[in-house]
């Protein structure tokens, strides 16, 4: 009876742990779209506050360079055939083992999920339904387990005592990565404690960003449709101009995406090319980006197929080891038309687009990459996307040439 009982507990935890693993893959398999094409809307992309999309392509939804969608799923998988080897196992001191090896991944996968809910909920204030799934699993699962723990009696004296040297090392390590994880959360909620929320708050408690921002040369801009995302009459207009082998441009385009997809509807993006090579940009005396005109042309072409976006971001995705090869390769997985690819690739008039946008770059002063005019004001190099929050508080309210 007993064995029965604990036998139906294991089936729980394999069932939570199985839909740990469908909910992970369903996350992976967003944010894998949401890096791939800049046009994909998930279907739990309801609304502002209902957003997968902003989770699941925000800072925190990577681990050095490994989804944490990807990690969870792996994670559930992990605990699923820990779950499915306890209903095999007969040996207690084995049963035990595996318990306790349980609880302690449990335990941690709560922390790290509560964690991400702070992340999710307090500083990207939005409810992803995909991720929402795993926090509750995790709880879920560690109640399962937990119960399922404490049902496995120990007979004689010597297994009790070695159980609870066991079990208070448990409690320990359980203890630590509750102390982290409420250290974590303190320190990311006291970063959105101090995130402003209006241009005041950004005087108040920055005045020398402020005064920087304020004295930023201001230029006018002529900007079309072309190659821009968001509303023609957003508040703020950013129009950046980038190389897509520059480093600093791969960080830029991180933190303008971020701030795209958190203010939905205020902030158009225009992308104008200054490749840095001699090739196709007269201000530079040498190839010092060898596949930089190159990978601007096939942007272009791939803009001519309406996938412009999809293409820029994996350009910047893949920024380390692009090619020749490669930047046909990705035109292929895109499903573009290869021969109209080509064509375009060979076309003069793509060219004099890049190098239109060159010139104008020069004529703007733009003697670097990446340079930026946010609502026409003059930035050099890269923002990150806590200090372009603030200049766009600025920009709202002091207005400027868009």
């Amino acid at each position: 009876m007993e064995r029965s009982a604990q036998r139906k507990r294991v089936l729980v935890v394999l069932g939570l742990s199985l839909l740990g693993v469908w909910l992970g893959y369903e996350a992976e398999m967003v944010h894998r779209q949401l890096r791939t094409d800049s046009a994909f809307t998930s279907f739990c992309n309801v609304n502002r506050v209902v957003n997968c999309d902003v989770v699941l392509s925000s800072r925190w939804s990577e681990i050095a360079g490994v989804s944490v969608s990807l990690l969870a799923t792996l994670f559930y998988a992990a605990l699923s055939l820990l779950a499915v080897s306890l209903l095999f196992v007969d040996a207690p001191a084995t049963r035990r083992r595996i318990t306790g090896a349980l609880v302690a991944a449990v335990g941690g996968g709560v922390a790290f999920s509560a964690y991400m809910a702070v992340v999710a909920f307090w500083i990207l204030r939005a409810v992803c339904v995909l991720c929402t799934g795993l926090y509750l699993v995790a709880l879920a699962n560690f109640f399962a387990v937990w119960r399922l723990h404490r049902s496995l009696r120990v007979a004689s004296r010597a297994e009790q005592a070695i159980s609870f040297r066991r079990d208070l090392w448990l409690y320990a390590g359980l203890a630590v990565a509750g102390l982290v994880v409420i250290a974590s959360v303190l320190w990311e909620t006291s970063r959105l404690w101090r995130e402003p929320a209006s241009a005041e708050e950004v005087a108040q408690s920055d005045p020398r960003f402020t005064e920087w921002f304020r004295n930023l040369t201001v230029v006018d801009i002529p900007v079309d449709s072309r190659n821009s995302r968001g509303p023609a009459d957003a508040r703020v207009t950013i129009v950046e101009f980038s190389d897509f082998e520059c480093t600093h441009c791969a960080s830029l385009h991180k933190a303008l995406k971020e701030t795209w997809l958190r203010s939905p509807g205020q902030v158009r993006i225009v992308f104008r090319h200054f490749p840095l090579d001699s090739t196709c940009n007269p201000l530079v005396q040498s190839r010092f980006h060898p596949l930089a005109c190159e990978a601007a042309l096939a942007a272009e072409c791939a803009g001519s197929q309406g996938k412009f976006w999809q293409y820029h971001d994996w350009l910047f995705d893949h920024q380390k080891n692009l090619s020749s090869e490669l930047l046909r390769q990705f035109a292929r997985e895109l499903g573009l038309d290869l021969v109209a690819f080509e064509r375009c690739m060979q076309d003069p008039s793509t060219r004099q687009r890049v190098e239109s946008d060159v010139a104008m770059g020069i004529k703007l002063g733009v003697n670097s990459t990446p340079t930026m005019f946010l609502n026409g004001r003059t930035i050099r190099g890269a923002l990150d996307a806590d200090t372009l929050h603030r200049a766009l508080l600025l920009a709202q309210a002091s207005g400027g040439v868009r």
